[in-house]
């Protein structure tokens, strides 16, 4: 299938002629998923481990019981027109239209770029505090003037429920909540020496969960195998508080079935698409133009691709590009995970999301 779209930060290996395959769907390979209809783990209380149905090998259909728990930046507060983002792009409730809020948010004192009016908690951001930042660079947020404050409420985070396991569960967050490139240098690195890992374990970490909420959060034992289509090392083992998931988690593994995704291949998986916020989208993360797939984001894995010096992701139509993109790319959307005590965690039920309902 030939993509209608090219990443920006994609552009520079397609010189190399072990790049130029586009769009090749789930590289890895994989046989047929069993066909079944499961829930693929424990319950605790009313939240179960993802409920998964394959009733003919050619559609897959899931769906994934909701929390929310810890909150960050995500929806803008304007004082008039928005036009930074295009439409198709922004969900419900990202864009706060009120200049009375507007007005004592540019008046408000700031500590770390934050401040609370009302018992709400805000964040400012302008084009120095973002990733990457630009006027006129097409699907990406539109800067008029990167020295002018945006400010942006802190929203609860939702997670899709990976897997219960026993009081303990892995979470995937349901939108991505912000852009971090997977190092800052171009050279080989593997996920442990990365500066994605460090950002999510420390800047992170700290903004998005209270004290009392990291005490709910249990650290990870972080499997790193090398990819294995290309045989690229990995890394060792990690052991994380945040991370975020492989090539085997999302493909071609029980684990990945497990999880919610296809773990077959020959159908497109919508489990394995997923859109950014608002917040994200200001600080740099892409968003999708092309028909069926509009405002879908692209998310790094922690497997290596093709490279010691790239890194694999998955695109906005879902697919897994095993042979990855520069460790420096600047511009895909990060979706954190972790593994919570829900014996500790407060958190809330919130709507449960099916593969069928997101965006295709």
């Amino acid at each position: 299938m030939e993509r209608r779209n090219i990443y920006p930060c994609f552009v520079g290996l397609l010189v190399l002629s072990t790049m130029i395959t586009s769009c090749n769907k789930d590289e890895e390979g994989g046989g047929e998923a069993p066909s079944e209809e499961r829930y693929t783990g424990d319950t605790y209380q009313d939240l179960h481990s993802p409920w998964v149905k394959d009733p003919n090998k050619t559609t897959h259909f899931t769906k994934w019981d909701c929390i929310l728990f810890g909150s960050y930046p995500a929806n803008e507060v304007v004082c008039d027109k928005f036009d930074a983002v295009d439409g198709y792009a922004l969900a419900d409730g990202d864009v706060i239209k009120d200049a009375s809020l507007y007005e004592q948010l540019e008046n408000a004192d700031w500590t770390d770029d934050d401040t609370v009016i009302d018992g709400k908690r805000y964040h400012r951001l302008n084009g120095h505090g973002a990733v990457t930042y630009s006027t006129d660079r097409e699907e990406h947020y539109r800067w008029k003037d990167p020295e002018e404050w945006h400010y942006f409420v802190y929203a609860p985070i939702k997670w899709r429920i990976l897997k219960i396991n026993g009081t303990k569960a892995v979470l995937l967050t349901d939108r991505m909540p912000d852009t971090c490139p997977f190092h800052d240098k171009d050279e080989d690195v593997t996920w442990s020496g990365s500066v994605l890992r460090q950002w999510l374990n420390n800047t992170f970490l700290n903004r998005a969960f209270s004290e009392t909420e990291r005490e709910a959060i249990e650290i990870t034992n972080v499997e790193n195998a090398p990819n294995s289509h290309y045989h690229t090392y990995c890394g060792p083992d990690t052991q994380d508080y945040v991370f975020v998931l492989s090539n085997n988690e999302v493909f071609a593994s029980p684990l990945a079935s497990d999880y919610g995704f296809y773990a077959g291949s020959g159908i497109d998986d919508p489990a394995r698409r997923f859109r950014s916020t608002l917040y994200a989208k200001c600080r740099g993360a892409w968003w999708s133009s092309v028909e069926g797939y509009q405002g879908n984001s692209f998310w790094f894995m922690r497997t290596n691709g093709y490279t010691p010096s790239s890194i694999t992701y998955v695109c906005d139509f879902g697919y897994l590009y095993n042979q990855g993109t520069a460790v420096t790319c600047d511009d895909a959307a990060v979706a954190p995970a972790i593994t919570v005590d829900l014996t500790k965690a407060s958190y809330q039920t919130a709507s449960s999301v099916v593969s069928t309902d997101v965006n295709q």
